[in-house]
């Protein structure tokens, strides 16, 4: 009886510290090229992968608006498998496109009030346009993990719930190399995780339209 006691003790030493959770928060910075401020913090993605397993997330939908010839919002972070709809909120029609490898595909042009989807089905990071529009860009970021979030408009961002162990920690943004780093998290959580993503390399460059040539300048613009 005395031999089980201590094996049941043993037991729950080992199996708590696997339950524990806590919040993993920080701060990006951004270096920029010389008198240019950085406006669009809350476009950075940041995401935890576990290290030595597979991570677990379930597949969702989300939605990605057009809205005065723009997407709203430009970036959408959402984990493999699950589904993006796009929803005219224009008074016009839209044709929403991607070729990027691994994420192609083509809702060909709808009107307003319309809502056409599209699933993603491998994690990556994935340029949307329009094919009438040209000045339409927004990204879908997937990910391979529940543990994820956007920076804040004042460059802070948190997750909470995350388990205690050893994670890699991925920062991503439109403009600038994405960065990972090692992290162990201890049962408390982890605060303070700062990182600096350098913008001062990009370069903004036109995109091409579904047939892979340059937009029309003489084409329908609305």
């Amino acid at each position: 009886m005395a031999r089980m006691y201590v094996l049941l003790t043993a037991a729950l030493v080992i199996t708590a510290p696997a339950g524990a959770q806590g919040a993993v928060s920080g701060r990006v910075a951004m270096q920029e090229k010389p008198g240019e401020p950085t406006k669009d913090f809350d476009a950075t993605v940041v995401y935890l992968m576990p290290k030595g397993a597979p991570g677990r997330f379930a597949e969702t939908k989300t939605q990605m608006a057009m809205n005065g010839r723009q997407f709203a919002p430009r970036v959408r972070v959402v984990t493999t498998g699950s589904t993006v709809e796009y929803t005219n909120q224009d008074p016009f029609s839209h044709n929403i496109f991607s070729t990027a490898p691994g994420a192609a595909f083509d809702l060909g042009t709808y009107g307003s009030g319309m809502t056409k989807s599209t699933p993603f089905k491998k994690a990556g990071a994935y340029p949307v346009y329009c094919n009438i529009h040209a000045q339409m860009t927004a990204f879908v970021v997937v990910v391979s993990t529940s543990h994820y979030t956007q920076a804040g408009a004042d460059a802070r961002w948190k997750m909470a719930n995350v388990p205690a162990g050893k994670w890699e920690l991925h920062v991503w943004h439109e403009r600038a190399p994405e960065i990972t780093q090692d992290l162990d998290v201890p049962a408390a959580g982890l605060a303070n995780v700062d990182v600096t993503l350098d913008a001062r390399g990009f370069k903004q460059v036109a995109h091409k339209d579904k047939m892979g040539k340059d937009y029309s300048a003489n084409g329908v613009r609305y």
